[in-house]
C-alpha cells in the first residue's frame, strides 16, 4: 500500500516539512584570518519535496522561507537574499517577502549603502535579526553605519554581535525588539562621550 503523505494530519504533515526544509546548522559568516565570508556549507535540505504536489508546495514554501535564516546582502539589504552562496540568490518577489529571519554584515568602517528609512521599511516586524558588525581593526570608523537599525521595531529576537561594545549592542537590541510606538532614550556612554565618537 502507498504512503499517502497528503492524508496524513496537517500538524503531522508540517513537522515532517520542517525536518526536510529547515536547518539548524548556525551561519558561519566569518574566518578568524580574513575579512571574506567563509565557504558555503551544505544545509542538508531536500526542497524536491515542494515539487511532488501543488499542496505540498504550497504548505512547505511557508516553512521553507519563513522558517529558516536568510543573509541579507550588506548593501543592497532584501533586494539580494541568499542561504549560504551569495551566488544563489532569492529572486521571487513572493518567496523574498515570506522570510521572516535574517543575518546581516555590517562594516563599521565603509559608509552604508542603505538610507535610515531603507533598513525600518525592510526589518522593522522581522522574527529573528542578526547583526553582526565588523571593521578592519579596532577603532576605525564609528557606529555611523547601524543609525538606520535605531529606526527599527518590533523584531522578536534581535542580535548585535562583533567589533561593537556590549552596553551598545544590549541597547541596540532593546530598541529593535521595542514595540512600534515605543520612544526610546538615546545611547549615551560613560563620562558623557556619545557612541560616535569612539
Amino acid at each position: 500500500m502507498p504512503f499517502l503523505f497528503l492524508e496524513l494530519p496537517g500538524e503531522i504533515r508540517n513537522q515532517i516539512l520542517r525536518l526536510l526544509l529547515t536547518h539548524t546548522t548556525p551561519i558561519l559568516t566569518r574566518s578568524f584570518n580574513n575579512l571574506a565570508p567563509p565557504t558555503p556549507t551544505n544545509l542538508g535540505l531536500t526542497p524536491h519535496v515542494l515539487l511532488t504536489s501543488r499542496r505540498a508546495y504550497t504548505e512547505g514554501l511557508s516553512i521553507l522561507y519563513g522558517e529558516n535564516t536568510f543573509q541579507a546582502h550588506p548593501s543592497y539589504l532584501t533586494d539580494v537574499v541568499f542561504a549560504m552562496d551569495p551566488g544563489r540568490t532569492v529572486t521571487s518577489k513572493l518567496c523574498v517577502g515570506m522570510i521572516r529571519r535574517f543575518h546581516l554584515r555590517i562594516r563599521l568602517d565603509c559608509d552604508p549603502y542603505f538610507g535610515m528609512e531603507d533598513v525600518k521599511r525592510v526589518f522593522s516586524g522581522a522574527e529573528e535579526l542578526e547583526v553582526e558588525v565588523f571593521r578592519a581593526s579596532w577603532g576605525c570608523g564609528g557606529y555611523g553605519s547601524l543609525d538606520g537599525f535605531t529606526e527599527v521595531r518590533g523584531v522578536k529576537r534581535a542580535r548585535v554581535k562583533g567589533s561593537v561594545e556590549t552596553e551598545f549592542a544590549r541597547w541596540l537590541e532593546g530598541v529593535m525588539e521595542s514595540q512600534f510606538e515605543a520612544g526610546v532614550a538615546p545611547f549615551e556612554v560613560k563620562n558623557g562621550e556619545r557612541y560616535w565618537d569612539r
